[in-house]
């Protein structure tokens, strides 16, 4: 019984001497920042968890196409195109610099998992896709590092020519691109570790981008602003894994979801390539989605659910799909009765939902007569 003990005493032995031998080749921190998908949450005492080294070099940020925002947002998207570490940084840094201004920051990272992430039904104002274009990244903290990082700034609705676009009011911006060109070191004295480089790094560039995007007054949470209550919680949208939502909208008449499947084809369960929208049609019958007319290039779909007519329709682009869901609202007549009676009663908000849809241009005639008539 003694002896038998050797061999497993004997193992025990080289698999713990095994671990002593073996060196991380990663530093923690190296390969940049963790950004969890979901809402991110910060102390409110103190959010800024991690001090940023002091740097010297250059950070430069060109406003590439669109115009300047207003800065008065209450949720905005951050959705990260790829898994870079300077993606990853300018991401976290975004959304501290949201959470500071007392704005909602959820956060969409790229995920390696193959299951869906289902987004969060949170009608959002913005939605910021970050990008890295080039990265230089030496091997120490303590080195030179340039990058190259691409902000796009969009309002999230439906694309123009969708069956459902003119239920929208009008866009308030057009989509906006701002670059941002970083070369930075350690400034004279200063040895920072890897979180310390990381969180200068992307603070760094994420200022720079809101300097370039911003009015001087900067991230401003609105007072006031009109939102569409629609009395009840978005639905989920469909959701495969090849499928990329975007962000969540709700507006007077229509609310919904407008995502993207890029890319042509995936491997199916059989190993075999299929068009990489065949996984999301399959699924969904199995939603009781039932097939309706398709308006122009648009293949539709519709259900019933808690009572809402739902609808569903893709796009053939070329180079991958794009994909909405969409809800609209059946009584328009009764939302017009209530806001004018209530605007007739000095109630300035719903005299503001009553202006805003004479800009819808779906908005029924008879209701546009209405509403300009209680208007003279």
């Amino acid at each position: 019984m003694r002896n038998s003990l050797v061999p497993l005493v004997a193992a025990v032995v080289l698999f713990a001497g095994g671990l002593l031998l073996i060196r991380p080749t990663v530093d923690r921190g190296q390969g940049g920042p963790e950004v969890n998908a979901g809402i991110l949450r910060l102390p409110k005492r103190d959010p800024i968890r991690t001090a940023a080294a002091p740097l010297a070099g250059t950070t430069a940020a060109k406003l590439e196409h669109g115009a300047r925002d207003d800065g008065l947002w209450r949720i905005v998207v951050v959705a990260g195109d790829d898994r870079q570490p300077t993606t990853r940084a300018a991401m976290l840094a975004l959304g501290e610099a949201l959470f500071a201004a007392d704005m909602i920051a959820v956060m969409d990272p790229v995920l390696g998992a193959s299951e869906p992430s289902p987004p969060l039904p949170l009608p959002a104002d913005r939605v910021i896709r970050v990008a890295t274009r080039e990265s230089d990244i030496a091997a120490t903290p303590a080195g030179t590092w340039r990058a190259s990082v691409a902000f796009t700034v969009s309002e999230p609705r439906l694309p123009s020519g969708h069956p459902a676009d003119g239920l929208q009011q009008p866009p308030s911006l057009s989509e906006t691109l701002v670059l941002v060109d970083h070369e930075g070191r350690p400034a004279a004295g200063e040895a920072p570790g890897w979180p310390q480089r990381w969180a200068a790094t992307g603070r760094g560039i994420v200022t720079a981008m809101l300097g370039a995007l911003l009015p001087p007054s900067g991230l401003k949470r609105p007072e006031g602003q009109l939102t569409a209550d629609w009395g009840s919680a978005l639905p989920f949208p469909p959701t495969t894994p090849e499928m990329r939502w975007s962000g969540a909208f709700q507006h007077d008449l229509v609310r919904g979801w407008s995502g993207r499947i890029n890319g042509r084809t995936v491997i199916g369960k059989t190993g075999a390539a299929e068009p990489a929208a065949a996984p999301l049609l399959r699924l969904l019958p199995r939603g009781d989605w039932q097939p309706a007319a398709g308006e122009g290039r648009w293949q539709q779909w519709s259900r019933l659910r808690d009572g809402q007519r739902q609808s569903f329709a893709i796009r053939d682009d070329g180079d991958g799909w794009t994909c909405s869901m969409w809800i609209e609202r059946p009584d328009v007549a009764g939302l017009v009765d209530g806001w004018l009676k209530a605007a007739k009663g000095g109630d300035a908000a719903a005299a503001g939902h009553l202006r805003r849809l004479l800009a819808t241009p779906a908005l029924p005639e008879a209701q546009r007569v209405r509403i300009e008539q209680a208007a003279r």
